[in-house]
């Protein structure tokens, strides 16, 4: 170590050195000296990835002993980079979610296989400023949701993929209009999720309605992909700071729209 002159150097550069290695590697280094015992545990950017593990359950213990581990001081968290590609215990996600936002979370990215709960509060977080959310299987009954209310006002970025948007009883949603700082939003094959009692013959409603929003992308053509069939529903679009507004990899154009795909502009100062 010494004659590496790793121990030279300020806290800052070696962060920045442990950030291009894996996790577990970066748990490891807590051994080499008291100096390193809790350094890793001031990395402002936390990439946790299943691909890294032989095995699922190594990688749910790692995450387990991440949290216990730095809920012991005060660490603040910038980044949360999730992506799990295995089994996992919800309650320990949960954790690992509420410990995040605890420690002043400003960007959530989240890659999952199918669906897994995210914790109501996550959407309370006033401190999130960008919210990356993929889903990569179709099965409507599976989907990851996001709740009818979003208290997030800080939210400037928000990327859904597969994500379920949960509708009221009428089967109409409008989460996106509280989210006073968002500037670009991203829906990629996106459904409404009913109440049970509603009947799937209803037409819903998606109303993208926001006061701030200045790029909008949609992408809803990939109906092959899905594994269940999804609600009608349309898309209600009032968003008059909106300057972008793609659709299915074009800008927009009605004459395009696919069969099932119904967009209602009620206002816009597009260019």
């Amino acid at each position: 170590m010494n004659k590496s002159g790793l121990n030279d150097l300020p806290n800052e550069i070696l962060l920045h050195i442990m950030s291009f290695l894996m996790i577990q590697d970066v748990v490891k280094t807590s051994v080499l000296s008291k100096r390193w015992k809790n350094l890793w545990k001031h990395l402002p950017h936390l990439k946790l990835n299943t691909s890294e593990f032989s095995k699922p359950l190594y990688f749910s213990e790692c995450v387990s002993g991440i949290v216990s581990s730095r809920s012991m001081g005060n660490y603040p968290l910038c980044t949360l980079d999730f992506n799990r590609h295995g089994s996992f215990q919800h309650k320990i996600f949960t954790e690992l979610i509420k410990h995040a936002m605890s420690n002043g979370l400003q960007h959530l990215n989240i890659v999952v296989p199918s669906n897994i709960g995210l914790p109501y509060s996550l959407f309370t977080c006033h401190s999130l400023t960008s919210i990356y959310i993929s889903v990569s299987m179709y099965d409507i009954k599976r989907r990851t949701r996001l709740p009818k209310h979003l208290d997030l006002p800080a939210l400037k970025n928000l990327h859904l993929d597969s994500v379920g948007i949960q509708a009221d009883h009428n089967g109409h949603a409008e989460p996106f209009s509280t989210c006073t700082e968002l500037t670009n939003l991203y829906i990629d094959e996106c459904v409404l999720v009913y109440p049970s009692s509603l009947p799937r013959k209803v037409e819903g409603k998606l109303n993208v309605t926001n006061a701030t929003l200045s790029n909008l992308t949609i992408k809803d053509a990939l109906t092959h992909k899905r594994m269940a069939p999804v609600p009608n529903y349309k898309y209600v679009i009032s968003t008059p700071k909106l300057i972008s507004f793609t659709l299915n990899g074009s800008p927009f154009l009605a004459s395009s729209l696919p069969e099932r795909l119904k967009v209602e502009l009620q206002s816009s100062s597009m260019t």
